[in-house]
C-alpha cells in the first residue's frame, strides 16, 4: 500500500483511540458474558465452566487484555501501512531449530479469528464501505479499493485473539472470550468508523467513487457459470458461436458477407484495428471469414480477462496473429481444447496466478520468458502447432526450474520434517510392537503407557542417534525384556534373588531413558512409585535373605535416592543437541498427540491429489493466500508450500490441512481456465445481444 502523509496521520489518529475502544469492549464483554441467555440452560457443564473461567480471567486481566489488544492492533495496522507482513499473519508458528510448522491447533485458532473477522465485517459492512471511500482518497486513488484501508476487520479480530491469549491460557476460554468480544467489537466499530468518516469529511477529504459494473442483459441468470472444459463442451461451444455469428451476419443483410466485428472492437479502438488488419492481410480467398470473427472475439475476451495482468495481456495480443495463421492451415485448432495453442495460453495464465504479488521476481522472470516465447512464435516463417508445442516445452522447463530453486531454498525445512517424520513412523512401529509384547503382562495403566509410549520414544531416539546395532540401542531393548520379566516373576527364592540383583542396574537404565527423552520429573516419580509397589510385593513372599540388611521398602528408597549415572546425564545432553527436539516443539507432532477424530468422508482426496508444483489458495489470517506445494513427506504427514511472498514457506501438518479443506478454506487458484472463460464470455455477449 502506498504510504502518504495524510494516510499516516489518519492511521495514527485512529490508533490513538484504540485504548478507549479496548476499555469499552472489556466492559461490554463482561456484561454480555454475565447476562443469562436462553441457550445457557442447554449448555453443557464444560461450556458453563469455560464461560465462568472466561469471566474470571477477564476480570483479573482487564488491563492486560486492553494492552495486548492495543499493541497487536498497532503492529498489524502499521505493518499493513508500510507494506510488511506481520509475523502473526504468516500462518506459521516458529518452533525449535528455526522450523516453522502450522499444526491443527494453529489452524483452529486461525479459523476462530477468521470467523470473528467475518462477523465484524458483516455487522459493519456499510460503515466499512464508506470508510474505504475516504481511505482510497488518502492514498491518491480515484476509485475505491478495499486494500486502501489498513483498519481491516481481520486486524481487529487478530488483535482480539492476541488479547484473549494474553489472559486466557485454555483454548475453551479463548474461544468464549473471542466470540463474545467480536460481537461487542462489531457494534463498537460501526460507531468508530462512522465517526472517522465524519472527521475526514470535516477535514475536507472528498470520498472516492465505486467503479460502475455493467452486467449483461437479463441479469445473473443470463450468465451461468462456465461448464468444465471437456472436448464435447469445447466443440459444442465453438459450433454454437459460429452459428450465432453466421445468423447475425445474415440477419444484418451484410451483402459483402464480411465477418461480424466484435462488439468490443468499436471503430477507432485497438480491437478494431487488429480485426481490420487480420481481415485484410491474413485471410485468403475461400476461407470462411467467420473464423476470423470467432478468433477475434475469443482474443478480445482474453485481453479483457480480469485474472490476467496487463503485462500478460500484451503477450496474448502478440500471439493473436500467429494463432490465426495456425488456424488457417490447421483445422484441428477449433476442434480440440487440447490443441497446443490453447494449452500454451492456458498455461501462461495459470502460471501467472501462482505469484500474484507485484514486484515478485518469480513473476518478473515468468513475464520475460513469455515475452521471449511470443516473439519466437511471431518470428516463425511458417507458424504451426509445433511452434506452440516448443513454446509450451520452454514454459514447462522454466516452471520446473523455478520449482527446483524454491525447493532448494526449503532444503533445511524439508530435512527437519523428514527427520521428524522418520522419528514418528519408527516410534509408532515400536509402540505397536511393545504393546503386543506387553499384552499378556498384568501392570498398572501408568506402567503400560510408560512402556508403550515413553519407552518407545527412548528406543526411537537411540536408534536415530546411534543406530540399530549399537550397544546402547541393544541396552534399551533389553530393558524392555528385563522390565516385563520383573513385573511377572515366578514366586520362588531364586527369582527373588535374581530380581534383587537386577533392580539396581534396571532402575538406573530406566532413569537414564527417562532423562534422555526429558520426561517431566513428576511423571518420572510416578513411574518409579508404581515400579516400587510392584517389586516390593514381588519380594515379599517367602523367606527373607539371612543378612537382612534392609527391608524391600528401604531397598527401593535407597535406589530412588541414588542420583542418575554419568551415562544418563550424557544421554540427556546428547538428546538436547539433536536436530529437532520434538518434545520442545510449540506445535506438537503426531507422536505426542492423542488420536483425532477422522475427517469427513472425501476430505482427504484433494490433499492426496496435491503434487509438488501444484497450487491452491487457502484462507488464513483474514485473507486468501496463493501457495504452491514444494514437498510432501512420504507418508503425507507434512507438507511444505511456497508462499506468495518470495523467499517464504509454509509448513503444515496433514491434520491442519484436512481441517482447512473440511472448512472450505482451500480452493483451486482458478475454477476455470483462460480459454474456457473467454469462450463463455463470448457466448454470453452474443446471447445477450441477440
Amino acid at each position: 500500500m502506498p504510504v502518504s502523509p495524510l494516510m499516516l496521520r489518519f492511521v495514527k489518529d485512529e490508533l490513538s483511540r484504540a485504548p478507549a475502544l479496548a476499555e469499552r469492549v472489556v466492559t461490554a464483554t463482561l456484561a454480555q458474558l454475565q447476562q443469562p441467555s436462553k441457550s445457557s440452560t442447554a449448555a453443557t457443564v464444560a461450556d458453563r465452566n469455560a464461560q465462568q473461567e472466561a469471566i474470571d480471567a477477564l476480570r483479573r486481566g482487564s488491563k492486560s487484555f486492553g494492552q495486548a489488544f492495543v499493541d497487536s492492533l498497532q503492529a498489524l495496522v502499521m505493518a499493513d501501512v508500510q507494506g510488511f507482513e506481520n509475523p502473526a499473519a504468516s500462518g506459521n508458528t516458529t518452533v525449535a531449530g528455526g522450523l516453522q510448522l502450522m499444526d491443527e491447533t494453529r489452524v483452529e485458532a486461525d479459523i476462530e479469528v477468521s470467523r470473528a473477522a467475518q462477523l465484524i465485517d458483516s455487522a459493519s459492512e456499510w460503515e466499512l464501505r464508506e470508510l474505504q471511500t475516504f481511505t482510497s482518497t488518502l492514498i491518491g486513488q480515484s476509485h475505491v479499493s478495499a486494500e486502501s484501508n489498513p483498519l481491516r476487520p481481520s486486524a481487529y479480530a487478530q488483535a482480539l485473539w492476541d488479547a484473549c491469549c494474553a489472559i486466557g491460557p485454555a483454548p475453551a476460554q479463548r474461544s468464549v472470550l473471542l466470540r463474545t468480544a467480536a460481537v461487542v467489537m462489531a457494534g463498537q466499530l460501526k460507531m468508530c468508523w462512522a465517526a472517522a468518516c465524519t472527521r475526514l469529511e470535516s477535514q475536507g477529504v472528498t470520498p472516492s467513487t465505486y467503479r460502475t459494473v455493467v452486467l449483461a442483459t437479463g441479469g445473473p441468470s443470463a450468465a451461468p457459470a462456465p461448464a468444465a472444459v471437456t472436448q464435447k463442451f469445447f466443440e459444442q461451444a465453438l459450433q454454437q458461436l459460429s452459428g450465432l455469428l453466421q445468423s447475425r451476419s445474415t440477419s444484418a443483410s451484410q451483402a459483402t458477407a464480411s465477418p461480424a466485428m466484435p462488439a468490443s472492437a468499436a471503430p477507432g479502438t485497438p480491437g478494431a484495428q487488429r480485426f481490420a488488419l487480420l481481415q485484410e492481410t491474413l485471410v485468403p480467398d475461400g476461407v470462411d471469414p467467420h473464423i476470423v470473427a470467432l478468433l477475434s472475439r475469443i482474443f478480445e475476451a482474453v485481453l479483457s480477462d480480469e485474472q490476467l495482468s496487463a503485462d500478460l495481456c500484451g503477450v496474448m495480443a502478440h500471439l493473436q496473429t500467429s494463432v490465426l495463421r495456425v488456424c488457417l492451415v490447421d483445422g484441428t485448432l477449433l476442434d480440440s481444447h487440447q490443441h497446443p495453442v490453447w494449452l500454451l495460453m492456458n498455461r501462461i495464465a495459470q502460471a501467472s496466478q501462482v505469484w500474484p504479488q507485484p514486484g515478485d521476481p518469480r513473476s518478473t522472470r515468468l513475464l520475460r520468458l513469455c515475452e521471449s516465447v511470443a516473439s519466437d512464435i511471431a518470428l516463425a516463417t511458417q507458424p504451426s502447432s509445433s511452434v506452440f508445442t516448443k513454446g509450451l516445452v520452454r514454459l514447462e522447463t522454466h516452471l520446473s526450474e523455478e520449482l527446483q530453486q524454491q525447493q532448494a531454498l526449503a532444503e533445511h525445512t524439508v530435512a527437519a520434517l523428514t527427520a521428524t517424520e522418520r522419528r514418528e513412523v519408527l516410534q509408532e512401529d515400536l509402540s505397536q510392537q511393545l504393546a503386543e509384547q506387553a499384552r499378556p503382562v498384568r501392570m498398572t495403566l501408568r506402567l503400560r503407557e510408560f512402556l508403550t509410549q515413553v519407552w518407545a520414544r527412548v528406543v526411537t531416539e537411540s536408534i536415530l542417534r546411534y543406530g540399530g546395532s549399537d550397544e546402547r540401542t541393544a541396552s534399551a531393548l533389553k530393558t524392555v525384556d528385563d522390565l516385563l520379566w520383573s513385573l511377572q516373576i515366578p514366586d520362588h527364592p531364586q527369582s527373588r534373588q535374581r530380581l534383587l540383583a537386577l533392580l539396581p542396574d534396571l532402575l538406573k537404565r530406566v532413569r537414564a531413558g527417562m532423562a534422555q527423552v526429558a520426561l517431566p520429573e513428576l511423571q518420572q516419580q510416578a513411574v518409579l512409585d508404581d515400579l516400587m509397589a510392584v517389586h516390593t510385593e514381588s519380594l515379599r513372599p517367602g523367606e527373607r535373605a539371612s543378612t537382612r540388611e534392609a527391608t524391600p521398602q528401604e531397598f527401593f528408597q535407597r535406589l530412588r535416592n541414588e542420583g542418575p549415572s554419568s551415562s544418563a546425564a550424557e544421554a540427556a545432553k546428547g538428546f538436547a543437541d539433536s536436530l529437532i527436539e520434538v518434545c520442545s516443539m510449540d506445535t506438537v507432532p503426531a507422536e505426542l498427540m492423542s488420536d483425532v477424530a477422522p475427517p469427513e468422508a472425501g476430505s482427504d482426496r484433494p490433499i492426496d491429489a496435491m503434487t509438488p508444483g501444484s497450487s491452491c489458495r487457502w484462507f488464513l489470517s483474514g485473507r486468501w493466500r496463493t501457495v504452491q506445494l514444494l514437498w510432501r513427506s512420504d507418508s503425507l504427514r507434512y507438507f511444505v508450500f511456497a508462499s506468495e511472498t518470495a523467499g517464504r514457506t509454509h509448513s503444515i501438518t496433514r491434520q491442519a490441512l484436512v481441517r482447512l479443506v473440511t472448512e472450505g478454506l482451500v480452493k483451486p487458484v482458478s475454477a476455470t481456465q483462460l480459454i474456457q472463460r473467454a469462450v463463455h464470455r463470448v457466448m454470453r455477449d452474443l446471447a445477450a445481444s441477440n
